[in-house]
């Protein structure tokens, strides 16, 4: 995965700081959490503290609230530069920072622009728009129009305002679609190429093989989710996927006989265990659910479309797994 543009810090009061990175920063008494409090009152699952493409989170899990600037919380909320995070045995100051683009920065993929230049992709998101906070600047454009996401060496667009083509075909608002080396992204009047940033030998934007699909697979059950770790090619990544996204991934990873993981699921066997309740629940409602599941995926550093496969034409999905994967659920 690329360097996140998003640093956030948790300074422990009268004590170290700790970076979230990709894997997020669980908190509770357990021992192996990332930060750990004695004090009894604190659950061994506390809290779990994120990134998204976008943002710093906070996830409470424990069993009693989590005081924020000194009011209890217990949903999923997003934090700011400053917060105060307060819970049995230990005070948290949240530091965010947005982090600027470094022109001299190493880059594995750049866009280059038909009417001149060129600009590396350094960290993902990667922001094109017209707000000084994004990192590349097009006059009249709408703030953050276009986020380019890096995850297993594959480049993914998203487009969040306005009308976008890829190689002269429109992308979907709000999607998340692949691109390639030498495809064009064309948004307003701006015309871009994606180029390798060095010698055509380095590593590809696509999955290079098996040895970029999951061969071990693990998952927590946490409350309101569970935290799942993908050993890949590239070492291990962890997410925190909610609810919903938790039970579509079980839904592929440990589906009823006679399915397998590996397997393409139907619907209508998502739907009984996504869904239990509720056996109405439409296609375009759980094409959606696997559009959000991708993108909390590629926050992770993960290849979500890659991984989360929808059959031709719908009907089904499976999740991309290399043969012989080991999946355990705790």
């Amino acid at each position: 995965m690329e360097p996140s543009r998003l640093r956030c810090i948790l300074v422990v009061a009268n004590g170290p700081s700790k970076r979230v990175g990709p894997s997020g920063i669980m908190i509770g008494r357990q021992k192996d959490c990332d930060i750990v409090s004695l004090d009894p009152k604190i659950s061994r699952r506390h809290a779990l503290v994120r990134l998204t493409a976008n943002a710093a989170e906070l996830v409470p899990i424990g069993r009693t609230p989590i005081e924020v600037n000194g009011k209890p919380w217990d949903r999923v909320r997003e934090l700011a530069d400053g917060d105060t995070l307060a819970m049995p045995g230990l005070t948290l100051t949240v530091q965010i920072r947005i982090m600027r683009l470094d022109a001299n920065a190493p880059a594995m993929l750049r866009l280059e622009r038909v009417r001149g230049g060129s600009f590396g992709i350094v960290h993902s998101p990667f922001v094109l728009g017209g707000a000084d906070s994004d990192d590349l600047i097009v006059k009249r454009w709408p703030p953050a129009a276009i986020r380019l996401h890096v995850a297993q060496r594959q480049l993914f667009v998203e487009v969040t305002s306005g009308k976008a083509m890829r190689n002269d075909i429109e992308l979907q608002p709000g999607g998340l679609e692949p691109l390639a080396v030498d495809d064009t992204l064309t948004y307003r009047k701006e015309r871009f190429i994606v180029r390798h940033a060095g010698s055509q030998a380095e590593a590809t934007t696509s999955l290079a093989g098996i040895d970029d699909l999951p061969t071990r697979v693990s998952v927590e059950m946490l409350p309101r989710g569970g935290r799942v770790v993908f050993a890949v090619g590239d070492g291990e990544h962890s997410v925190y996927l909610a609810d919903r996204q938790l039970d579509l991934l079980i839904a592929l990873l440990r589906p009823p006989e006679p399915y397998a993981a590996g397997d393409v699921i139907p619907d209508e066997v998502v739907r009984e265990i996504v869904w239990p309740r509720n056996p109405d629940v439409t296609r375009p409602e759980i094409n959606m659910l696997i559009s959000r599941c991708r993108r909390t995926l590629v926050d992770a550093g993960l290849a979500g479309p890659r991984l989360l496969v929808r059959s031709t034409g719908g009907g089904g999905t499976k999740i991309a797994l290399a043969p012989g994967v080991v999946v355990t659920l705790e």
